[in-house]
């Protein structure tokens, strides 16, 4: 399947108005009719994805005191999995898929985290370090009903006649179908993530609206496309720098992965399928160190070793022959964090820090 432009008669006004991070798409205001997408998005599986934080223990420690302003926000891998199929939607409106096409897509794009642990990649590592489990195998598991909580959601999909290994090839990348919106560099999943993403960044300005890339990811027919899509792929690079590989960033998934290492008496295998409510009880005192003013001076921890990422543009590959994955490049390096950080020693001296607050 390769469409090389929208089709500008099917584009709706939902498609292109102001885009909400917080709530990126209500289905009513979309005019769908077809109830297999309320019946996904209300499924036990989906649902739980309100309860797992976007950046993991980075939204925590960025946001301290989230009151909801633009820049002060924390955001849920549900809030994020909806704007992606709102993606997916706008595409199949423009693209004038069928409607198992759609299907389809839509559930791929809706379903593509939901295999994520309680904070995200923040914790993941420990539990595939204890239990061998991690995010593209448990996803695989859920929309198969091999895992408990995902047997509804299996149901629905092949009720409505929704081809299960399908939807898997495209959340993993195998399939390229769908302008490779899927499986290369400029897929709906990234675009969608990093413009979120650069809401944490102070100033907090995103001039870019994740359909406008999209929709020029598939014209490609000005240079203005080019410079939309080109764009959004420095913010990528931007993002990596500033927020997921910043000091505060890899300290946030260290402290939570050096919390976890030391309740691993409490965690089993069955709390990667639970919500992060159940496991900051488990690890008493986590929460409130990340949302800690001295958090960064609290964390206790040897040299971090982590991968580095960047991110550029090779512009001997024309933006206009679609052959992304040679000209939105990455490169990856190991890098250490040396930090000779304490951890509190009492904790009169921290006052209510090892408790637990909520929010």
């Amino acid at each position: 399947m390769f469409q090389t432009s929208f089709s500008s008669a099917h584009i709706g006004s939902d498609d292109l108005r102001a885009y909400d991070f917080s709530k990126p798409m209500d289905l009513k205001s979309w005019g769908l009719e077809d109830s297999f997408f309320p019946e996904i998005i209300s499924t036990e599986a989906f649902q739980r994805l309100q309860y797992i934080r976007f950046l993991g223990g980075i939204d925590y420690a960025l946001v301290q005191n989230p009151n909801g302003v633009w820049g002060n926000t924390r955001y849920t891998r549900y809030q994020h999995s909806l704007g992606v199929a709102r993606l997916s939607l706008m595409y199949s409106r423009g693209c004038e898929l069928t409607d198992r096409e759609r299907r389809l897509i839509f559930a791929a794009a809706l379903l593509h985290d939901v295999g994520h642990a309680p904070l995200s990649h923040s914790l993941e590592p420990v539990f595939h370090e204890a239990f061998g489990i991690e995010h593209h195998q448990a996803t695989r598991d859920i929309i198969a009903g091999r895992a408990p909580i995902g047997r509804s959601l299996s149901e629905v999909l092949r009720r409505y006649g929704v081809d299960v290994d399908r939807v898997t090839a495209l959340i993993s990348g195998e399939d390229p179908s769908f302008n490779q919106f899927f499986s290369g560099p400029i897929n709906f999943d990234t675009v969608e993530g990093i413009l979120r993403t650069r809401t944490y960044i102070k100033p907090a300005t995103s001039p870019l609206a994740p359909e406008l890339v999209v929709m020029a990811a598939v014209n490609r027919s000005t240079p203005a496309d080019q410079e939309i899509v080109d764009q959004f792929w420095l913010y990528k690079d931007q993002i990596y720098t500033h927020v997921i590989n910043s000091r505060t960033g890899i300290l946030a998934d260290s402290a939570c992965q050096l919390f976890m290492k030391r309740h691993m008496a409490d965690i089993g295998k069955e709390d990667y399928f639970s919500t992060e409510e159940a496991v900051f009880k488990k690890m008493p005192g986590l929460r409130n160190l990340l949302k800690s003013r001295n958090f960064e001076n609290l964390v206790a921890s040897d040299t971090i070793t982590v991968t580095m990422r960047r991110f550029f543009i090779d512009r001997r590959n024309s933006f206009f022959e679609r052959d992304d994955k040679k000209r939105y490049l990455q490169a990856r390096t190991s890098a250490k964090l040396e930090v000779e950080l304490q951890e509190a020693q009492n904790a009169q001296h921290t006052g209510d820090l090892f408790g637990d607050r909520g929010n």
